[in-house]
């Protein structure tokens, strides 16, 4: 255990990350939020010059490692030691979040829900990526344990990849599906108004025929009885010409 007064050259060098860790674990007791404790560790890898514990243990560094410097130790001994696993868990919990919201948007709902599991599953895929690079260095004498979690790092963001590709692959030929479907029922639909517009023409035409029919019907019988009235006329002048001639003849005769 180091005294209280002892000096480290900096964070990244082998006791320095040895102090990181002990600084993790002694915050993670004390802090409620584990985000708390997270800000306070990339604080000091950028940022700090000196660290003390709950055991009253202080140590102090020669220089910060700013920045750039910082974050990366961050996340090679704070992020890919400790939170490697929750994060390959997001990226399969995202991967079911892409399969249901493509089923939601097969049963009817809007686009917009797929489009928003593909980028929830983007991110924590980018973060996957981003934990993965900066993991500690393979370096000679390694322990063959930490190899092996790279490798299953490694396949586990492949396997991830793949089954994004498949359902963004699988969410892009549905939508064509979708679109051709809409083109054929469109051009059913247009076929079926021009039959029945064709239809209605038709049976407009019958029924205009029926009643030039019937008005040549009427027209004829209009005529017909036209005829017979005249000649009725015809033969009652005739009848009463008759009569007069008649009734003259015998006035004459008189």
């Amino acid at each position: 255990m180091l005294s209280t007064s002892e000096t480290v050259k900096d964070l990244e060098s082998i006791e320095g990350r040895r102090l990181l860790h002990d600084f993790y674990h002694d915050r993670r007791v004390k802090n409620a939020l584990e985000a708390k404790t997270l800000l306070e560790c990339w604080k000091l890898c950028r940022r700090g010059t000196d660290l003390q514990f709950g055991d009253r243990r202080r140590v102090r560094f020669e220089t910060h490692l700013g920045f750039k410097l910082g974050t990366r130790v961050f996340l090679e001994e704070i992020v890919s030691t400790y939170y490697a696993n929750f994060i390959q868990g997001l990226v399969y919990a995202g991967a079911m979040v892409v399969l249901l919201t493509v089923a939601l948007y097969l049963a009817g709902s809007s686009l917009w829900f797929a489009i928003v599991g593909l980028a929830l599953e983007a991110v924590f895929l980018l973060m996957l990526a981003i934990v993965t690079a900066y993991s500690p260095n393979e370096e000679a004498g390694a322990p063959t344990g930490t190899l092996a979690t790279q490798d299953n790092l490694l396949s586990s963001i492949n396997s991830s990849i793949h089954e994004m590709t498949t359902a963004v692959s699988d969410l892009f030929r549905l939508i064509s599906q979708t679109d051709i479907r809409q083109d054929v029922l469109l051009t059913r639909l247009t076929e079926s108004i021009g039959k029945m517009n064709t239809e209605n023409a038709r049976r407009s035409a019958e029924k205009l025929e029926q009643t030039n029919g019937l008005l040549r019907e009427m027209n004829d019988l209009s005529r017909a009885q036209l005829q017979n009235i005249l000649q009725q006329q015809q033969q009652s002048l005739q009848h009463t010409r008759r009569l007069l001639s008649l009734l003259e003849r015998s006035e004459g005769q008189e």
